[in-house]
């Protein structure tokens, strides 16, 4: 298991449909795209399965029914799959993240603000705890496409001990200047890393732009419009290292004084 502080991270821009099927399809084969450049930690998009297309959730199953080729792919692999995914428990909906290593799924978060102006809210059970998760890899925070608009979430994983954080999304292209700006200014504001993971359509809808950004708000990598990878080297000392010579999460204390 690896322990070292610097590896390469990846966000599978997929390609989402109507066909489940090739749905799942996709994200196997941008996992092993990962896999084959030793990338540690791969982001694939919010619901990867279904998309968000209410029509795909009549036969959806549980968590390792509906990853169960991603589990059985990461059995001997020494990487962090973040996977989007709609699953249902015990006859409820919930649009949910799965951190899968080596062939178990180790965390799940799910979405605790569905979106408001799209049916979400008519299909999905919010969930009501923070995702925060220690891994080989980090302390890795997972917020769900919409969730990047508060910036109370990130901060709370932050001030948890996160130093990564991992969002999967169906951010829609009408609004991509929001989604470019929200997810580098999480990075700022908590000096953390930010792995964002947008989807793709045939229709238009959604247009990707996915990201890879440091503590100190650089753009590693960003992804076009199109269904691809995008990999990039991280070092979690930079965390550590901007937080000492910006200090500026210090001053929290009196930040919340006059609040």
């Amino acid at each position: 298991m690896t322990t070292s502080n610097e590896f390469v991270v990846a966000c599978a821009q997929q390609r989402i449909g109507r066909d489940v099927e090739t749905n799942r399809s996709k994200a196997l084969s941008l996992i092993k795209r990962a896999i084959q450049v030793d990338a540690k930690i791969v982001v694939l998009p919010e619901a990867c399965n279904t998309g968000l297309i209410a029509e795909n959730y009549r036969n959806v199953g549980n968590a390792e029914e509906e990853l169960n080729l991603i589990l059985k792919l990461s059995e001997r692999k020494d990487i962090l799959i973040i996977a989007g995914v709609v699953e249902r428990e015990s006859g409820r909906l919930y649009n949910s993240v799965c951190l899968i290593h080596r062939g178990e799924i180790r965390g799940k978060y799910r979405k605790i603000l569905p979106f408001p102006l799209t049916d979400e809210r008519e299909h999905f059970t919010p969930g009501n705890e923070l995702g925060l998760f220690e891994t080989p890899f980090g302390r890795i925070g997972v917020l769900i496409c919409y969730e990047i608009r508060f910036p109370e979430l990130s901060r709370a994983l932050m001030k948890n001990g996160a130093e990564i954080i991992a969002i999967p999304a169906e951010f829609p292209s009408a609004r991509i200047e929001h989604w470019k700006t929200l997810i580098r200014a999480r990075a700022i504001e908590n000096q953390l890393y930010v792995i964002a993971t947008n989807c793709v359509d045939d229709e238009g809808k959604y247009n990707g732009h996915s990201a890879i950004i440091d503590p100190y708000g650089k753009v590693l990598n960003e992804a076009g419009e199109l269904q691809e990878m995008i990999f990039a080297r991280i070092n979690l000392e930079k965390v550590k290292e901007s937080r000492k010579s910006y200090p500026f999460l210090d001053d929290l204390k009196a930040v919340k004084n006059v609040t």
